[in-house]
């Protein structure tokens, strides 16, 4: 039986070498998703099912996880056509009275997870999602987002999550307790262990949620508010690259290892964000290379449904590789590796040429992962 790619990756085909080449993947995953915005735009609903939680979280799944590209990509002078879509669906999803509306945060929620990208976004792209809003609108989503931080987050990179809300917040000049975001920012310093790890809680849960959640949100941080967090973050991740960078193949494959990997390109996230943050962890050209040899990785793989939606899966369509909490909206954390557009053609991310991956001479031992490579 043979199988053609183009007919189900919406990356078949593209070389991704160049920014233009990764613009156009940006667009070519995101177009898939335009028949399955709700009427009033405020719910992405890819199929029938959800996950441990309810369906208007999932369907804010769908919504919210586009974002984590989209974003980068306005902020990097990219066209992007549906922002009408987005601005809309803010207004109507946070609107109590109107029947799109996302549900309130009445504890420990998956909506605490999607509000991150919302808050990302209106950090980087607040001409497209917030200006639009009329006065109401903005109040609706203030007294959301204000409402939402009351509760406390999951005792993991979760609390980075709430961070994000509050520096949207802070940019739009809107008044916020800032000690519970001193409180979470000391607690995210407490999972640290050392020589550029992390764990993901106070439990020693090492994986690639290191890499595009612990690193990721970190140097977005650094990108974003320069205080001794950011610098902080920095340093660990200078440290990190020099470890993570084995968890990669010639070919651009990565461990198949941990929790989420239907995520599947999120785990050039990483790489991706150390562009955005403008940060030398690696020669550039190792960078680059690592971070685009992983999507093309990608390109020849099922990974997609019927008309190019991301399915659950990690090589190809499979639900035993999903946990309780993927929705059909969950593979698109994937966006997580588009962080690179938000940088200028000049950057030395895309001025450099890419460097292969240099061989190991003989094994590498990982010791805060506990690994052998």
């Amino acid at each position: 039986m043979t199988y053609d790619p183009a007919s189900a990756n919406p990356l078949a085909g593209n070389p991704l070498e160049t920014r233009s080449d990764m613009q156009r993947a940006l667009l070519d995953l995101f177009d898939p998703l335009l028949p399955y915005f709700s009427e009033g735009n405020a719910r992405v609903r890819l199929d029938a099912a959800a996950a441990h939680f309810d369906r208007a979280a999932a369907d804010l799944e769908g919504f919210a996880r586009p974002l984590w590209g989209l974003a980068p990509f306005a902020a990097g002078g990219g066209n992007f056509a549906h922002w009408d879509r987005y601005a809309e669906g803010i207004a109507n999803g946070t609107d109590p009275g109107h029947p799109e509306y996302w549900g309130q945060v009445n504890g420990r929620d998956q909506r605490m997870v999607e509000l991150a990208a919302l808050g990302f976004a209106l950090v980087l792209a607040p001409e497209r999602l917030w200006e639009p809003l009329n006065g109401r609108e903005r109040d609706n989503l203030v007294s959301y987002l204000l409402h939402a931080r009351k509760f406390d987050y999951a005792d993991n990179n979760w609390k980075f999550f709430r961070v994000f809300v509050d520096i949207a917040l802070a940019r739009l000049g809107i008044e916020h307790d800032r000690s519970l975001t001193k409180a979470y920012l000391t607690e995210l310093d407490g999972f640290y262990i050392g020589g550029g790890w992390y764990r993901d809680g106070n439990v020693r849960r090492v994986d690639h949620y290191i890499a595009f959640a612990m690193h990721f949100y970190g140097l977005i941080y650094a990108r974003l508010v320069e205080d001794d967090h950011a610098k902080r973050y920095r340093e660990r991740a200078v440290a990190f690259a020099q470890d993570f960078r084995h968890w990669f193949a010639e070919d651009g494959a990565t461990l198949p290892f941990g929790r989420s990997l239907t995520y599947r390109f999120a785990c050039a996230g990483f790489w991706a964000a150390l562009a955005f943050a403008d940060l030398e962890a690696l020669p550039w050209g190792e960078i680059k290379g690592l971070c685009l040899r992983h999507l093309r990785w990608w390109a020849d793989k099922p990974i997609a449904d019927r008309d190019g939606v991301l399915s659950i899966g990690y090589g190809y369509p499979n639900l035993l590789m999903s946990e309780n909490y993927n929705s059909a909206g969950s593979p698109y954390w994937a966006f997580k590796a588009f962080l690179p557009l938000a940088v200028s053609e000049n950057h030395p991310f895309w001025t450099s040429s890419e460097v292969p991956l240099r061989p190991l001479a003989e094994p590498v031992v990982l010791r805060h992962p506990g690994m052998v490579m």
